[in-house]
């Protein structure tokens, strides 16, 4: 009987597998000719035949290198910049009270998340072919997206960028601090190629995009927050949203970037809705400062613990419980004829084998047409206005009531942090 693979947000788990066949079945090459135009056929072949003129290197890479401590160490290492640490990890900027810094890293990460995916969606070019390249992963999630340009270096690449500016221009710290970080970005990026995951074309993008973004918000972001702050900041924000989540580009693979995509953006839309709000609310301020959330060093060590462990226990209570809610609620109010029968849940046969125990992923990688016509059959239907409005691919994934749910489910993870909890802590008396 064939795995199912739920994919989900939170699959970042840390359950591991091997691919028993193709980690991504692709469309034919004369389907993207027909739909694709002619500016996304050129960067996709020009990609796909870079990634093809480079596997041997990676093959080479592999085969020199490889060794089990490796393994485990460069798994380990791409763990802390994938999506399930930057969830855990951002809400502590927030709760330490850092203020433009905490919101501004924040719509770095994870608007990385949403450049990178638009790039990858628009391109649509595979990761290297496995085998001959070992794909070695504790999230099989991963395999099922496009290669260029690699997400985890561009938020890396733009993190480490942002916080550098902040370490030797705001705070002055110490070069070595700053060497440091560098150091643990660069292991990450390095890992992508160790571990078959992408090309050097796909950690290059990466570079360049992360790159670009870092700079834009730190010449900007002072501004921007400026203007959330103003009276129509969350209008300017659901704008935003409106417009970036809108013109996601489709893909003719199911690849879930587009899913991505909608939780993280949707992230700093609660972000600017609770930080405008909060900063409307000046008997929650202390000392006149509108950023402190939870922790303050008038408090004791156990009153700042008990503050933050409630705060981050809310948190994970607001992403859990309100799912089944908002989904339902969304479905009775938005229609849609997807033919999937649910859009987290994507046929993986030949994917993986859920009863691996091993870190490796050893995907088949064969790129023909062969094994793929359950999710190829509604190719040979797609008529010219489907094509042209883009009714095809991941259109089945983006608008249907699950999907469109995660958009109020993760605003309410920055209302929570700046509204629900600091109000709450008030009428506790755990203000300071």
């Amino acid at each position: 009987m064939p795995a199912r693979f739920q994919l989900d947000e939170d699959d970042d788990s840390t359950q591991e597998h091997k691919t028993a066949g193709g980690a991504f079945a692709h469309a034919p090459e004369h389907v993207y000719a027909a739909v694709y135009s002619q500016t996304r056929l050129f960067l996709r072949d020009l990609v796909k035949r870079e990634v093809e003129r480079e596997m041997p290197h990676l093959v080479a890479i592999q085969r020199k290198y490889r060794s089990s401590v490796l393994d485990i160490f460069f798994v380990l290492t791409g763990m802390l910049g994938n999506h399930a640490f930057f969830m855990l990890a951002l809400p502590f900027l927030h709760v330490y009270g850092l203020g433009m810094f905490a919101r501004g890293l924040s719509f770095v990460v994870l608007w990385s998340v949403y450049f990178s995916g638009v790039v990858k969606d628009y391109i649509s070019a595979p990761r290297p072919t496995s085998p001959p390249v070992v794909q070695i992963t504790r999230s099989p999630a991963h395999t099922l997206e496009y290669g260029f340009p690699s997400s985890h270096t561009t938020y890396v690449v733009a993190t480490i960028l942002y916080i550098s500016h902040f370490m030797l221009n705001v705070w002055a710290c110490p070069f070595s601090w700053v060497c440091t970080l560098w150091t643990v970005g660069i292991f990450i990026v390095i890992g992508r190629i160790y571990c078959g995951l992408h090309s050097f074309i796909d950690v290059v993008g990466g570079m360049v995009l992360g790159a670009t973004e870092a700079l834009l918000f730190v010449l900007f972001y002072e501004r921007f927050d400026d203007l959330l702050l103003s009276t129509a900041g969350p209008l300017y924000m659901a704008a935003i949203l409106y417009l970036a989540l809108s013109n996601i580009p489709r893909s003719l693979d199911l690849c879930p970037c587009c899913i991505d995509s909608f939780c993280a953006t949707s992230v700093t839309l609660g972000l600017a809705v609770g930080v405008w709000a909060h900063a409307r609310m000046p008997f929650l301020w202390k000392d006149g400062a509108a950023d402190r959330i939870a922790w303050d060093r008038s408090l004791s060590l156990g009153m700042n613990a008990l503050r933050c462990i409630i705060l981050i226990a809310m948190v994970v209570l607001w992403k859990t419980q309100s799912k089944s809610i908002i989904v339902s609620l969304m479905g009775a109010f938005v229609y849609t004829k997807s033919s999937l029968s649910s859009p987290m849940q994507l046929d993986s046969s030949g994917c993986y084998n859920s009863e691996s125990d091993s870190c490796t992923v050893v995907g088949g990688g064969d790129d023909s047409d062969h094994g793929t016509d359950a999710k190829l059959s509604d190719y040979k239907h797609l008529s010219a206005d489907d094509i042209r409005d883009g009714r095809y691919g991941t259109y089945e994934m983006i608008f249907t009531p699950e999907n469109l749910a995660r958009i109020p489910i993760y605003a309410g993870l920055g209302i929570v942090v700046y509204v629900v909890m600091p109000v709450a802590f008030y009428l506790l008396g755990l203000k300071p």
